[in-house]
């Protein structure tokens, strides 16, 4: 199916082509022993899709035996309440603070996520609500669970959500950091970009950053999209990534330039990588729609300074 890729001996990641758009949202899957694990589920809108190719791989009720949340932004979360009645024995981890939204999704999550996105939040569709007996809520700071003979280790690192984990696989040092360490995009030359929406936390991000570079990770997962080898090289990389966007956003602020699409055009002078995906509107419009989504987040952190 062309939609999967087979990673690793024993990690799929699952192209949703949300709004016909590649190397956008692809949960992982990961199997252990007889069972399996979804990193992430995607949108509500990207659920059909997602339980098509969940068959075609013999996942069923029976075999999912988790999902692990990252955090609970609607592209990561917004189709679990879906998927979970067809799979209703599956259960989820997800930071102690995101709980409460999936259980009841419309007195926060959803409308935020109209607030913020706008017509994005209704292309993914509002969120079906969580049965709370679903779901194990992690109240530390680390949390170590052994499934199946694999030991994953989480790990709070907030800065682009307060509610955001990342977690290791011990066995292969495959650190899924979600959405903390920005997007990473094969088709845009192996582009590595911020995600930062507001409010982003920039001290707490770059400290999340440096818990994972404590850990000793080999390889990267991305969330948006890629497993990547050379982990150190990129969670350094990515820290001065983003001390450059910040001192960008404030010299351009400082000069009156105030406008998203003005300051991209700005950034591309000083972040290659970035460039590419400001410049291509067509076929990564939804990552585009992200990244100028970290401008504002940016905006936001230089202007409270």
């Amino acid at each position: 199916m062309e939609n999967i890729k087979h990673l690793e001996e024993e990690i799929w990641q699952l192209d949703l082509k949300v709004d016909n758009e590649m190397e956008f949202i692809a949960p992982y899957l990961i199997k252990v022993g007889s069972e399996y694990i979804i990193v992430d589920v995607g949108p509500k809108c990207g659920i059909p899709e997602l339980e098509r190719q969940l068959s075609f791989l013999g996942v069923t009720k029976d075999n999912l035996k988790y999902v692990f949340l990252t955090h609970i932004h609607l592209d990561h979360s917004g189709g679990l309440g879906t998927l979970l009645k067809n799979f209703p024995n599956t259960m989820v981890l997800v930071h102690r603070r995101g709980k409460p939204h999936l259980i009841d999704p419309d007195k926060v999550l959803w409308k935020s996520s109209i607030d913020t996105l706008g017509w994005v939040a209704e292309m993914y569709e509002k969120p079906d609500p969580v049965k709370e007996e679903n779901i194990i809520a992690i109240n530390e700071k680390s949390f170590e669970i052994n499934v199946n003979g694999s030991d994953f280790i989480w790990y709070e690192t907030p800065g682009h959500a307060s509610h955001h984990f990342s977690f290791m696989m011990l066995k292969n040092k495959i650190m899924f950091c979600g959405d903390s360490v920005g997007m990473y995009i094969p088709g845009l030359n192996e582009a590595l970009v911020p995600t930062t929406p507001h409010p982003y936390r920039m001290d707490s991000g770059i400290e999340s950053i440096n818990l994972m570079i404590k850990q000793n990770p080999e390889k990267l997962a991305f969330a948006h999209h890629a497993i990547r080898p050379n982990a150190e090289g990129l969670l350094r990389k990515h820290i001065d990534q983003l001390k450059a966007w910040q001192i960008c956003v404030r010299d351009c602020i400082n000069k009156g330039i105030v406008e998203e699409e003005e300051i991209a055009v700005e950034l591309s002078g000083v972040d290659n990588e970035s460039a590419r995906l400001f410049k291509e509107s067509e076929n990564f419009g939804g990552l585009r729609k992200a990244l100028v989504g970290s401008i504002t987040g940016f905006i936001h952190l230089v202007n409270q300074e």
